[in-house]
């Protein structure tokens, strides 16, 4: 199911896009890697998809803040495992 949210505009220049769990260095490089200039919520999550077929991409819902989007490599927001 992909976002179709009128909201979820692609992050301005001063927006940024936030990989989830942030320990993960492959996925984060990942992420960084797919995102274009023309790029979308749906667009980025096809692009991760192939390699993490749980991604999924969400923008920030708080009012007042800059552009940010969450990408989820699990589909969803985990906390930190105790190691």
């Amino acid at each position: 199911m992909h976002e179709s949210n009128p909201y979820a505009a692609r992050p301005s220049v001063a927006g940024r896009v936030i990989a989830v769990p942030a320990g993960d260095v492959e996925f984060a490089r990942h992420v960084r890697d797919s995102i274009a200039a023309d790029l979308d919520i749906t667009s980025l999550e096809d692009r991760l998809r192939p390699r993490y077929p749980r991604a999924r991409v969400r923008r920030n819902e708080l009012s007042g803040r800059d552009a940010v989007w969450y990408a989820y490599r699990d589909g969803r927001w985990e906390p930190a495992r105790a190691t």
